[in-house]
């Protein structure tokens, strides 16, 4: 086995696990963090939700609670004593401590969310301009650009704040993402095929409601979904990398998607990684959400220039059928 089939196990392994680790960490079970949020919630709590001081606007418009605020508070006195005693930086509830901005629990990963939409919201006008509704495929990208706008805006709210509903939502649109793209790639491959495209289409439908019922019944978990997005994109990319290779010599621009898949599996190695966040904001997720601004717009020059291709192709077979006739 080689050494990056084992990486490749070794971390499905531990997405698995991942979700136990989840419940408790060593910051929010020390003593330290534990008599802080008491001291906290006595001085300026009325209960759990209320303050007994009016909070920052940012607050009050994320629905911050006294109780959420409290331990945000002394996350970061932990953290300072842990540090001043030359102890390692902890995590709490199996994140790490980032520093909070305009009331954004996680403002990279925000930042970052938004820079995605951005990129495919001005690529999909760009392809609206360029490309013909006519187009075989120009209804098939457009589906999937809504799925994309959607599942980056449910990641820029859950980023924002992380609540049971806003984390269902990103994970079910981040499966959605990956899975639409996969039926997407398969309608290009087999576009002369109406039975293929109804299987196909027939099967897409299944698998995402199925994902969805199981994510919403609470059977699916975090790890869970992220073997199941590995095992997705995996399959997208060895479908795809096929058809590169088939179709090399006759459509000399599939090499945009060719290299969409391989920089897309290096930049996910990110997600391995695991260290405190710098300057308390860039962690390891958020870097990856920044890797994958700039692989949006190469996935939509591939999809612009292949569209562009199956214009011409319907249009010459459409003549040939006319002079033959």
């Amino acid at each position: 086995m080689s050494k990056s089939t084992s990486t490749l196990f070794f971390t499905l392994q531990l997405c698995l696990v991942g979700n136990t680790v989840v419940l408790a960490s060593i910051g929010d079970k020390s003593q330290v963090y534990n008599q802080c949020l008491q001291l906290c919630r006595i001085n300026n709590c009325i209960d759990e939700t209320d303050f007994k001081q009016r909070p920052s606007l940012s607050l009050i418009l994320l629905r911050w609670s006294c109780k959420e605020d409290c331990s945000y508070i002394c996350t970061w006195r932990t953290v300072d004593y842990f540090v001043s005693y030359g102890f390692k930086i902890p995590q709490f509830h199996g994140k790490w401590p980032f520093i909070r901005l305009f009331g954004c629990q996680e403002p990279a990963s925000v930042l970052f969310s938004i820079l995605n939409f951005s990129a495919h919201w001005i690529m999909y006008r760009k392809f609206k301009t360029r490309i013909d509704r006519s187009n075989p495929m120009f209804y098939a990208w457009t589906y999937f650009s809504i799925i994309c706008l959607n599942g980056w805006f449910w990641s820029t709210v859950f980023h924002s704040r992380d609540w049971p509903f806003t984390e269902a939502m990103d994970y079910s649109c981040a499966f959605s993402m990956v899975l639409t793209l996969l039926y997407c790639m398969l309608l290009r491959i087999t576009n002369k095929t109406n039975r293929a495209t109804v299987t196909i289409t027939c099967g897409y439908l299944v698998i995402l409601c199925m994902h969805l019922s199981h994510l919403w019944s609470g059977r699916i978990n975090y790890g869970y979904n992220m073997m199941l997005n590995v095992a997705m994109g995996l399959t997208t990319v060895a479908i795809t990398m096929l058809w590169w290779y088939l179709n090399r010599t006759k459509l000399p621009y599939v090499y945009l998607i060719a290299w969409f898949n391989i920089l897309t599996i290096l930049v996910t190695l990110l997600e391995l990684a695991d260290f405190p966040p710098l300057f308390w904001i860039f962690d390891a997720h958020s870097l990856w959400h920044a890797s994958t601004v700039p692989l949006t717009i190469l996935l939509y020059r591939f999809m612009i220039t292949d569209c562009r291709y199956l214009k011409r192709y319907y249009d010459k077979t459409l003549l040939d059928s006319d002079y033959h006739r």
